[in-house]
């Protein structure tokens, strides 16, 4: 049975979606992967309501069984870009952070670096769907214990962007196709390529990027998606982090060392480097035990606690061991942005070199420490010299 060869593309409104399907559904030997104009032309069309629920959610499907391949995540990301408000990509944003995972028990300490970033002038855009994995805890469900506030359009989202430095965006409010996408993954108990693809949206085309994963073999799906989308000019200029996240989430693991992959692209060229956070907690148990029981309003004591661990507040709700990864998590999430930052600008605080690693855990556990200064904070400083723009 011959594989159904390159199609004819027309526009999305015009275009036979069922092509697509027949092109991934025609029997063991005769289909075959999309490509990633058609992967893109799929999203696009289910997104203007042209391709059909039922289509949409049989190529989603068939995907999955096969594994989906680099060219349809990528196509995927680039259809949903290409379905994006055009005020979106317009926000003035140096750090896009998708949170989509959730935490098993844990509470998101990355939003205490997310806030400290912020706080010294950095902007901030995370976004991510509480209700893809409902039984997790994400982001959106701690955000008011840091009055972090939420835009549902590009005019809100910069007007909160303007006065906080900080914003979250549901995916939903994002492109509006990802509820849809999310509702035919959970009818049909699958994982699905939207899970993949929304991580990788960047909507704001911010220089730098973050993304995490949990499954092995996703590090390299993502950065050759992320090669993928700047060869195709889909992306702008920027650095994206691809690591193993805390329990999947967007954050560092500080009982382990992380590897961190960071897909540079500027104009044609792209490159590929590599560096390790280590574990700042070797040896370390016992922090588990009674942290599902957290209240999220532990984030904002935790905020205001100079000396955590001397904190008689929060030794009545946390035990050491609990404050000392939630601390470690702090530093060792913040160590890779300010060593993304400094690649991003070419240059340092007080250094003629880039960072080192060594460098970077030393400086985030100043910039903690001197969280609520702004002359004192070395990333203050470095704001005033280097002032990112989104490209």
């Amino acid at each position: 049975m011959p594989k159904i060869g390159a199609l004819t593309l027309t526009s999305a409104e015009t275009f036979d979606f069922r092509l697509l399907i027949k092109a991934l559904g025609k029997g063991e030997k005769g289909s075959r992967s999309l490509t990633f104009a058609e992967a893109s032309l799929l999203l696009e069309g289910f997104a203007l309501g042209h391709a059909t629920r039922v289509q949409m959610a049989s190529a989603m499907m068939l995907m999955r069984v096969r594994g989906e391949t680099v060219d349809e995540v990528a196509g995927i990301v680039a259809g949903l870009r290409h379905s994006l408000h055009r005020d979106w990509p317009s926000l003035a944003v140096d750090i896009d952070w998708p949170v989509y995972a959730g935490k098993r028990e844990q509470l998101p300490w990355l939003l205490l670096v997310a806030s400290l970033l912020a706080k010294q002038g950095f902007r901030v855009m995370l976004h991510g769907d509480s209700q893809a994995l409902p039984h997790r805890r994400h982001v959106e469900s701690c955000l008011d214990a840091l009055n972090i506030r939420c835009g549902t359009n590009p005019q809100s989202a910069a007007q909160v962007l303007a006065s906080d430095n900080i914003v979250y965006v549901r995916a939903g409010d994002l492109v509006p196709v990802l509820d849809d996408c999310r509702q035919l993954h959970q009818e049909l108990g699958l994982r699905s390529v939207i899970q993949t693809a929304a991580r990788c949206i960047n909507p704001s085309n911010a220089p730098i990027s973050l993304r995490s994963y949990f499954h092995p073999g996703l590090d390299d799906l993502h950065q050759q998606v992320s090669e993928t989308l700047f060869a195709k000019n889909e992306y702008s200029a920027g650095h994206i982090a691809i690591f193993k996240g805390l329990q999947g989430e967007t954050e560092f693991n500080p009982r382990v060392s992380t590897l961190m992959k960071v897909v540079s692209g500027q104009a044609a060229n792209v490159t590929v480097s590599s560096l390790t956070v280590p574990t700042l907690l070797a040896g370390f148990f016992g922090a588990k035990v009674g942290q599902a029981d957290l209240s999220s309003d532990i984030l904002a004591l935790l905020w205001r606690e100079s000396q955590p661990l001397e904190s008689a507040e929060l030794s009545r709700v946390m035990s050491r061991t609990m404050i000392e990864q939630a601390s470690s998590s702090i530093i060792a999430t913040l160590t890779a942005v300010l060593l993304l930052l400094n690649q991003q600008s070419n240059n340092s605080v007080g250094l003629q070199q880039p960072l080192t690693v060594e460098q970077a855990i030393n400086l985030s556990q100043q910039c903690w420490q001197h969280r609520f200064s702004h002359t004192n904070n070395p990333l203050a400083q470095w704001h005033k010299k280097e002032r990112l723009c989104a490209v």
